[in-house]
């Protein structure tokens, strides 16, 4: 079963007990995490087996796109694209799911993907603080799926870390 950071029965029924509750409260789940955690089990008892393994890291909803950040064994390229498909469709929503890693390159191509990242470079400013510097080709630009500030906001919201987006 796929491994969620609250109770199965609790998001099954949609009535949480004082510890998934208080998850809730603090803000440590989101309200629409509850529904995304419900589709994906959901989809495991309708026959998505792949997902019996697989653990809910945690999902940003950021305007019109909810990105689901999941630990899937084995290759998973193809279950990433089906479930992406499979979420959107129940949730009414356009979804990116991506792998969660700790790798900073990886989670932005899959992001920015079908864009070709060119290079991720950490860069050190005055301040002492870091910011990651996302290179992509210009021509590539149309292929985002949301515009370059929301992007980069998206992915301050992913992993923490700030971001720019240079085209060349």
């Amino acid at each position: 079963m796929v491994k969620i950071p609250l109770d199965t029965i609790c998001v099954k029924t949609g009535v949480l007990c004082p510890k998934c509750q208080r998850k809730i409260d603090t803000q440590e789940i989101r309200d629409y995490e509850v529904s995304v955690m419900k589709e994906l089990l959901e989809l495991e008892e309708s026959g998505l087996r792949e997902l019996k393994d697989a653990h809910y890291v945690k999902s940003v909803l950021y305007k019109d796109m909810l990105v689901l950040v999941m630990k899937i064994p084995g290759n998973s390229d193809a279950l990433l694209k089906k479930l992406s498909k499979e979420l959107s469709e129940s949730l009414k929503v356009k979804v990116k799911v991506i792998e969660h890693t700790n790798d900073i390159r990886k989670v932005v191509a899959q992001l920015l993907s079908p864009v070709r990242v060119l290079g991720v470079n950490m860069v050190w400013l005055p301040d002492g603080t870091q910011i990651y510097s996302v290179r992509v080709l210009r021509s590539d630009e149309r292929l985002f799926p949301m515009d370059k500030n929301s992007l980069e906001e998206l992915l301050h919201l992913i992993t923490g870390e700030y971001f720019t987006i240079k085209l060349e």
